[in-house]
């Protein structure tokens, strides 16, 4: 199920298989931000073997409306849009007094919005087919606020174990990514591609010891945090740069 506003458009093939063209549009996408070719040969040569898996696209069971009462006999459980994970990212709040008695406003069911001891992946919100300039950081953040003054008295996520005190665990997100971006600005003092960007950052692990898979991952939440900066102002292309390169403003 996903929210109606956040639901992405699926994706249509234009002549290729909806696999082949993902594929291809993820390859395309990596190269503009200045992915090596020994991180894009394998994708490439997976498209001109041409044995990937046929996809299609998972549609919702049914549209949640964000802010309504889902149709459950004597519970009040209502859906909040929280965009940033995913366009389509739904919370689940069970507006009733905590079995326990905990002080609060009921319980949250997060998913991967809200977790207790791991920062959400955000990367990029991407469809082949619409070039319509997204925030998906600039979402989560306003996200999280949103669920801090739902001030549940229990929080239930996709991932780890269930926590309490929602406005502190939101707080030190928050703080997360805004150190995040003030790392990133002054990494930006030298023209950087996104791929040289998210070389740069901190991780979990040394870069060399990242796998391929999760290096993809990297460089979408580096450009998810750069796209944000360029939106604020605070970051902006180099003209005539190739792969564009991003600098500081």
């Amino acid at each position: 199920m996903g929210a109606r506003e956040g639901t992405a458009r699926s994706r249509t093939t234009r002549g290729r298989r909806p696999n082949e063209r993902w594929l291809a549009y993820m390859a395309d996408r990596l190269a503009a931000a200045g992915a090596p070719e020994s991180h894009l040969a394998p994708l490439r040569a997976a498209l001109a073997r041409g044995t990937l898996p046929a996809l299609s696209p998972a549609l919702p069971d049914r549209e949640i409306v964000p802010g309504e009462l889902l149709d459950l006999p004597g519970r009040r459980l209502r859906a909040v849009w929280t965009p940033g994970h995913t366009p389509g990212h739904v919370c689940l709040h069970l507006e009733e007094e905590h079995p326990a008695r905990l002080p609060g406003n009921g319980r949250l069911f997060s998913g991967d919005h809200l977790l207790p001891g791991i920062t959400p992946h955000i990367g990029l919100y991407e469809d082949p087919d619409d070039t319509t300039p997204t925030d998906p950081l600039g979402d989560y953040l306003d996200s999280l606020e949103r669920v801090s003054r739902l001030t549940p008295a229990e929080i239930l996520p996709a991932h780890q174990y269930p926590f309490t005190d929602a406005p502190a665990r939101v707080a030190a997100l928050l703080a997360h990514h805004a150190s995040r971006l003030t790392g990133l600005l002054a990494l930006l003092a030298t023209p950087l591609t996104p791929w040289q960007l998210a070389e740069r950052m901190t991780w979990n692990r040394p870069w060399d010891d990242i796998p391929h898979p999760s290096r993809t991952i990297a460089v979408a939440e580096a450009e998810s945090h750069l796209r944000h900066l360029v939106m604020l102002g605070r970051a902006e292309a180099v003209p005539g740069s190739g792969p564009v390169t991003y600098a500081a403003v």
